[in-house]
């Protein structure tokens, strides 16, 4: 018997890019599934899109909440699945059979199941396979939206609404320290679109994540590590200011 997965679109005023996930959800061949939305109140026109595709949505919620967490913590609750996929707007599944093709091979009784992703720039698409996770204090690993995670193991440990920016990198840190149940997978997952909140706030996300692991390990081999990275950040964004956007682009896709 094939498991119930429980989809979980996170969206607020994405009018433009909102379409584009929903027909990527509503093409996915995998029958056993719920999907939920959770909306923070859109006021552009989100909420007519997702009237039209009111025959795929089994739970909407539209409401003002306390931050992107605070919304994925309400998705959770909502589930019923046993598994669980954050799909949000702007971000696509590789193809219609992805769910198909997960559960197909996949056994049942890991809490994760992590798989590679495509970042889509505008302009061109780049491959991002998971890294070792044994380095996750280095910073995310893989994305998000190519995760597939037990409903139950979600529930046992929500994402913290006090972290704004990286409350998925903090969800996912301890999980790997706590020795969660993960498998990596040789499959793309999803298409993720470059430019959601963590990266825009990319100083600020690598200082959240740095918190993170000083407070677990207080190393100084990882201190050191982010302050470069920091150090890099800060260079990499005063160069930006100066380049032309086309080498801009040369330089995102190395």
């Amino acid at each position: 018997m094939k498991p119930k997965i429980s989809i979980i679109t996170i969206v607020f005023n994405r009018k433009k890019d909102l379409r584009k996930t929903l027909e990527s959800i509503k093409s996915q061949t995998f029958e056993s599934k719920q999907f939920v939305v959770i909306d923070g109140g859109s006021t552009d026109g989100t909420k007519d899109i997702l009237e039209e595709y009111n025959e795929i949505i089994d739970i909407l919620v539209s409401e003002p909440d306390k931050g992107i967490y605070d919304a994925m913590n309400k998705g959770v609750s909502m589930s019923e699945g046993e598994w669980l996929n954050f799909m949000n707007a702007g971000d696509t599944y590789i193809n219609k059979n992805t769910l198909e093709d997960v559960f197909l091979r996949e056994s049942q009784d890991d809490d994760m199941l992590i798989g590679n992703t495509l970042i889509d720039y505008g302009n061109f698409k780049k491959s991002l396979k998971v890294k070792s996770l044994d380095k996750i204090w280095m910073g995310a690993r893989f994305i998000h939206q190519s995760v597939i995670i037990k409903r139950e193991y979600q529930l046992n440990n929500p994402y913290n609404i006090q972290n704004k920016i990286g409350g998925d990198f903090e969800f996912f840190y301890n999980a790997v320290q706590k020795d969660a149940s993960i498998k990596i997978l040789d499959q793309y997952i999803s298409i993720f679109e470059a430019g959601g909140v963590s990266d825009t706030n990319r100083t600020s996300s690598i200082l959240g994540n740095m918190r993170i692991v000083l407070k677990d390990d207080p190393s100084l081999t990882k201190f050191l590590f982010y302050i470069l990275k920091l150090s890099f950040e800060v260079l990499k964004s005063t160069i930006k200011i100066f380049l032309p956007k086309n080498l801009i682009r040369i330089f995102q896709r190395i």
